[in-house]
């Protein structure tokens, strides 16, 4: 039943009279929120002037960000999930004297009907796809988010539907919180939040604990979660290029031992971020700073001395750690069967270590994923010219030319059926004199025996 109208400007000036026609429920929306209504807009005369359910869809915009007009930033926060409403929204609120020709004449006031349909939090998720969102329920004090190897000082209230499931405050490294038992959804949200930040926080299980559920703390498989989620304090991760080399090494190393307990448990997709991290923070940023020279000092001839060596020995420990951090990224993608950029890591680690046996063996098996038997046998040559002795090698070689063999036994076969099942009918006698000229579709014995020579068991090399 229709109301009496209300003033929901924040000044309070009669700019936008709200009067409800349908009442909504739940809560309302807050600045920032993705929302999606449907609307009709009209002139005082009545016109038409524009409408979402003539176009069949949804409009959707993020409330309260200057996406829309004055009236509709400010009255829209005050509708529930359900409500449908009258917004009467005067020049200064809508078009002002600019207007929106040809359509809406300057200093125009226009009316809305406005059906609330849902809204939602800012979405979290980097595919897009809305499985984790923040709603802000107490504006932050700090300026800055936590990056991801800042560590984080946080705490919730986490339900599933009506059942409070777990109340907890912990401390921990950004972007290893399994190792804390925190949820990907939690650490998502973080990355968006600053200090002292509270938000509500919709996680679906894809984000939270899948299908498993959590016996420990009642979460039932397939489980979509809500947090009360608040940013206590985190002390910030540095930047690469506030790093030391030797902090830069450290700082490998760790996350080579996070990626490495990953790649145990089997989350190759964690494994991965961890190893591409190494690489990135090891990359060369420019030129360092050379030290002065003074050739009439001995004491200083003898620091350079040393300062040179211990360069060398930590330029060594770089390249190893890179070359690991390529190698364990292209064991990962063979994991998850992706041969391309398996062999794209390779051919990362074999630019710094030309001759790195596990980069040859690791491109061959990528070959392997996509069939190309020829190629993956080339690769597995290519270490057999630094290792002649490797057995494994060998050993795919001749897997290659066995399945190569095979392939191509199939596509004659494949290719021969399609003429058998060719029916053309000739007269007898035609067809004799005709098989004297046609060319002979019988398997080539020739070809087989060639095979047959390349699938042995010795390879020379």
């Amino acid at each position: 039943m229709s109301q009496g109208p209300v003033d929901v400007s924040h000044a309070q000036d009669g700019g936008i009279m709200k009067n409800i026609l349908e009442e909504g429920s739940g809560d309302c929306p807050v600045s920032g929120n993705e929302v999606e209504v449907h609307y009709t807009g009209r002139l005082l005369d009545g016109k038409v002037f524009d409408s979402s359910k003539t176009r069949g869809e949804f409009f959707k915009f993020k409330v309260g960000t200057g996406q829309v007009i004055k009236g509709w930033d400010q009255g829209i926060l005050t509708m529930k999930r359900g409500e449908v409403c009258l917004l009467h929204c005067k020049p200064e609120y809508a078009y002002g004297s600019a207007g929106s020709p040809p359509t809406i004449a300057p200093n125009q006031t226009l009316e809305f009907e406005v059906e609330m349909h849902d809204f939602f939090g800012e979405d979290c998720t980097d595919d897009g796809s809305g499985g984790v969102r923040l709603t802000t329920t107490k504006e932050p004090t700090g300026l800055a988010c936590p990056r991801e190897g800042s560590t984080v000082t946080v705490s919730w209230v986490m339900h599933h539907m009506d059942r409070e499931l777990e109340k907890r405050s912990v401390t921990f490294v950004l972007g290893d919180g399994s190792e804390s038992d925190v949820v990907p959804g939690v650490e998502m949200a973080l990355l968006k939040m600053k200090k002292g930040q509270a938000a509500k926080l919709r996680v679906k299980a894809f984000y939270a604990y899948h299908n498993q559920g959590n016996a420990d703390l009642a979460v039932p498989g397939g489980a979509d979660l809500e947090y009360q989620l608040t940013l206590d304090d985190f002390e910030q991760a540095k930047y690469k290029y506030e790093m030391s080399k030797e902090e830069k090494i450290d700082f490998a190393e760790s996350a080579k031992e996070m990626g490495t307990l990953y790649f145990k448990r089997g989350d190759y997709h964690s494994a991965l971020k961890k190893y591409a991290v190494i690489t990135e923070y090891l990359e060369e940023d420019g030129d360092e700073e050379n030290m002065s020279e003074d050739s009439d000092n001995e004491k200083i001839e003898e620091v350079e001395d040393k300062v040179e060596d211990k360069k060398d020995e930590s330029d060594d420990k770089v390249k190893q750690l890179q070359v690991a951090a390529y190698l364990n990224q292209g064991l990962c993608h063979l994991k998850m069967k992706s041969g391309l950029e398996a062999c794209t890591a390779c051919d990362k680690a074999l630019s710094i270590d030309p001759t790195n046996v596990k980069a040859l063996y690791r491109k061959g098996q990528a070959a392997e994923l996509g069939q190309d038997w020829s190629t993956a046998e080339q690769h597995y040559r290519s270490l057999l010219k630094v290792d002649a002795s490797n057995a494994l090698a060998r050993k795919q070689i001749v897997i290659c030319r066995n399945n190569l063999k095979t392939f191509k036994e199939q596509e004659k076969k494949k290719y021969a059926g399609m003429f058998n099942r060719t029916n053309f009918k000739e007269p007898e006698i035609k067809a004799k004199e005709e098989n004297k000229t046609r060319p002979d579709f019988s398997d080539d014995e020739g070809d087989d025996e060639s095979l047959a020579s390349e699938g042995g068991e010795e390879v020379n090399v």
